[in-house]
């Protein structure tokens, strides 16, 4: 049964807001802002989301992926990563609510933190990556864990691949973000009112290794 992920997000967050960054899930206006672009005759994707929360961008990923893409969701709340699996998932992880994509895609989530995720892809066989969406809020994290996180996706995303991340528009851009991913190019920015705070959805694609 799907479990209404508002009033953990609302428990966790006033816990530990350095470490959620919120105290509301993203809203769907939102997540439909940070879907990756797969079109029907590309080659297989592997899609890799950080920060899966309660799943609300995740839900809207799952519908625009194929069964021959690959996604892997990761989470370091395991309270929230519970919630996200309730909603979306059967224990071997196949998506089963109507209206969320095909039953055959398989919905890999993950519980380790971002900065681990190289370590966690190996698990899954994966060496890189076309799409990496990300909904943790940079500004609220220390500037280690940011690092460590922006060099791997600079390591695993390949080039031509697409960095989506977000940015609460009241807080100052984070500058490591184009000092780390040196070699990738904004092309796409769009700021959403209909969020908790307004968020600025960002895309990046890497020019180069």
């Amino acid at each position: 049964m799907p479990k209404n992920g508002k009033g953990i997000f609302l428990k966790e967050g006033l816990n530990d807001i350095r470490s959620v960054g919120t105290i509301v899930s993203t809203s769907k206006f939102v997540a439909r802002a940070m879907v990756p672009k797969i079109h029907a005759g590309d080659p297989p994707h592997v899609v890799i989301e950080l920060g899966v929360g309660t799943g609300s961008v995740t839900e809207e990923i799952i519908k625009h992926i194929r069964p021959q893409d690959t996604f892997i969701g990761i989470e370091s709340n395991e309270k929230f990563l519970e919630v996200c699996k309730a909603n979306l998932c059967l224990p071997d992880h196949s998506v089963v609510r109507a209206g969320i994509g095909d039953r055959n895609i398989s919905v890999r989530l993950e519980y380790g933190l971002a900065q681990n995720i190289e370590h966690i892809l190996k698990k899954h066989h994966v060496r890189e990556v076309d799409d990496i969406i990300c909904t943790i809020p940079f500004r609220v994290l220390p500037k280690k864990e940011t690092k460590e996180i922006l060099e791997s996706v600079k390591k695993i995303l390949k080039p031509g691949g697409h960095f989506i991340f977000i940015r609460y528009i009241l807080a100052p851009e984070t500058k490591v973000i184009p000092d780390i991913l040196d070699t990738f190019k904004v092309v796409r920015k769009k700021i959403i009112m209909r969020n908790i705070p307004p968020t600025e959805v960002i895309t990046m694609e890497k020019v180069s290794d």
